[in-house]
């Protein structure tokens, strides 16, 4: 009978070890994804700093990452700094980094890596959750308490924290790449006439009046493109800086808003598919948005459309501000659309 208890009592002990070890794989795998245990708030204090795949400078660059930008710190080694930043995590040198007071900071986006993560009332498991979230799922990171992302679901119905190791950066263009159902025009900075009165204007009894109308608004639509062209023509060479919207780094988006501001027009920085109306690539002109397919976003990209055929844009990390062609090769191909913001 003891010898029948012993060895149900062995069993048993073997059982739980192989289920401790199985939840301890779980978890390791489970964290995998940015391996990341505790966050700090920093800034960044040189002017365009690289963010490197490894702690080396022979490694690639993801990024370049403007002056002042608020990133979240992970770990220092070595005179490197561990990073995460609008869909990155990678390395920068360390003494380029300003520790931060905890607080609220803009740190993009976060896909949750987990079937199911707990955002909690706290930055403590201890605190009570506030919200179960599914793997896969986004959230807004506006900034970091005791180690601990704080977030917010992108509708704004659920506010709180989740532990970093869990949350996976992710770009702006990968959450917010798609259009708003009903798009809106671009303002300027001076003021224009009433649809309405357009409108009038183009009926058939005043034919002649339209005609004038139509002629001059063409003419000023030519010469606001001309000059769009020739100030963006001005940077070529300027580098790519993720978040960029100056001379001193530009992104895609930042570029983009940058020109068209010195022409009195008011782009966002993202969404800029919601701007202006739609243009067929048959009938494209100078000064027309571009649009391109990014991964998994179908207007993850966008440029100026400069005429014969070819547009200008700031490509991607370890490029600078060029023009390029949209008749061929892989621009062509990832063609996904265009707005016009002049005359639009």
């Amino acid at each position: 009978m003891s010898k029948h208890t012993g060895l149900q009592r062995r069993i048993a002990m073997i059982l739980a070890i192989v289920t401790i070890l199985t939840l301890v794989m779980s978890v390791g795998s489970f964290a995998a994804g940015n391996d990341v245990d505790s966050v700090e708030l920093g800034k960044i204090t040189a002017n365009g700093l690289n963010l490197r795949e490894k702690p080396d400078t022979d490694s690639k660059v993801l990024t370049v990452i403007p002056k002042d930008t608020k990133i979240a710190v992970a770990e220092t080694n070595n005179g490197w700094t561990k990073v995460m930043i609008g869909g990155y995590v990678g390395y920068v040198s360390s003494k380029y980094i300003k520790k931060l007071d905890d607080g609220d900071a803009s740190l993009s986006y976060g896909k949750v890596i987990g079937e199911v993560v707990y955002m909690r009332a706290g930055s403590s498991t201890s605190y009570p959750i506030r919200a179960a979230m599914k793997n896969d799922s986004y959230v807004k990171i506006v900034g970091i308490e005791d180690g601990w992302f704080k977030v917010e679901t992108l509708g704004g119905k659920y506010k709180g924290y989740m532990h970093p190791n869990y949350i996976l950066p992710v770009k702006r263009t990968e959450v917010e790449g798609e259009p708003e159902p009903e798009p809106e025009k671009a303002t300027t900075k001076s003021s224009s006439s009433s649809s309405k009165s357009s409108s009038k204007s183009s009926s058939k009894s005043s034919s002649k009046s339209s005609s004038k109308s139509k002629s001059g608004s063409s003419s000023e639509g030519s010469s606001k493109a001309d000059k769009l062209i020739d100030i963006a023509k001005q940077y070529i060479g300027v580098p790519y800086v993720w978040g960029g919207e100056s001379p001193s780094g530009f992104d895609c988006g930042g570029f983009t808003k940058y020109v068209f501001k010195k022409i009195g027009y008011s782009l966002p920085h993202t969404k800029q598919i919601n701007c202006g109306s739609k243009v067929s690539y048959s009938k494209m002109k100078k000064g027309d948005l571009v649009f391109f397919s990014s991964g998994s976003q179908k207007y993850g990209h966008v440029g100026i459309c400069v005429g014969g055929g070819k547009f200008i844009h700031a490509p991607s990390p370890g490029k600078s501000v060029r023009i390029e062609t949209l008749a061929s090769g892989y621009y062509y191909s990832h063609f996904t659309g265009a707005r016009r913001i002049i005359g639009g």
